[in-house]
C-alpha cells in the first residue's frame, strides 16, 4: 500500500508537469510568469498537503477529538479543490489559480484548529484573528488573479504574483531549513 507521501506525489506531479509546459511553451511572457509560480506553489502545496495529512494522522492516534474530523474534511477538500485547480492550470492557466486561491480561502476560513502533535496539548484553536493576514493576502492574489484574467496591467500584476509566490515558498523554505537545523 502506498504511503500519504506517495499518494500525494502521484496526485501533485501529473499536474505540476502540465504547469511546466505552460512556463516552457507558453504564450507570452505573462502566462510564463504566472506558470513559473505556479510551478513552485505546486510543489509546496504537494509538500503542505503530505505535512497535513500526515499530522492528522499522527494526531487521531494520539487522541479522540470530533474537532479532528471537521479538519481533516476540510483540509481533503482543500486538496482536492487545488488538485482541480493545479490540473485546469495546464489548460486554462487564470482559472484554474483562482480555483486554488478559492481552496486557499476555504481553508484558511474554515480550519478551526491547528494540530501539534508533540506538543502537551496536541489540538489547538486556530482564531480567525490568526488567520487575518493569511486571508488578507489570498484576497489580494484573488483580486490581482481576476484583474490578470481581464487582462488589465497583466505584466504587472503577473510579476506581482510571481514575487509574491517567491516570498511565500522562501518563508516556507527558512521555516522548514530551521527545523531540520
Amino acid at each position: 500500500m502506498l504511503s500519504i507521501t506517495g499518494i500525494i506525489f502521484l496526485l501533485f506531479f501529473p499536474a505540476s508537469l502540465g504547469i511546466l509546459i505552460q512556463v516552457i511553451w507558453g504564450q507570452e511572457l505573462t502566462h510564463q510568469l504566472l506558470a513559473s509560480g505556479l510551478f513552485l506553489f505546486s510543489i509546496e502545496q504537494a509538500r503542505m498537503a503530505d505535512q497535513d495529512l500526515q499530522l492528522i494522522e499522527k494526531a487521531k492516534q494520539q487522541v479522540k477529538d470530533i474537532r479532528l474530523n471537521t479538519f481533516s474534511f476540510i483540509t481533503i477538500s482543500t486538496i482536492f479543490l487545488e488538485l482541480i485547480g493545479f490540473y485546469l492550470s495546464s489548460v486554462w492557466l487564470g482559472w484554474g489559480v483562482i480555483l486554488i486561491v478559492l481552496s486557499l480561502i476555504w481553508f484558511n476560513l474554515f480550519a478551526p484548529i491547528k494540530i501539534h502533535p508533540e506538543a502537551e496539548i496536541v489540538i489547538q484553536p486556530w482564531k480567525i484573528s490568526e488567520r487575518l493576514p493569511v486571508l488578507i493576502a489570498d484576497a489580494i492574489a484573488f483580486v490581482l488573479l481576476t484583474l490578470w484574467i481581464c487582462q488589465i496591467a497583466s505584466i504587472w500584476i503577473s510579476w506581482m504574483i510571481f514575487g509574491m509566490v517567491l516570498v511565500y515558498c522562501s518563508i516556507k523554505l527558512v521555516l522548514f531549513l530551521r527545523v531540520l537545523i
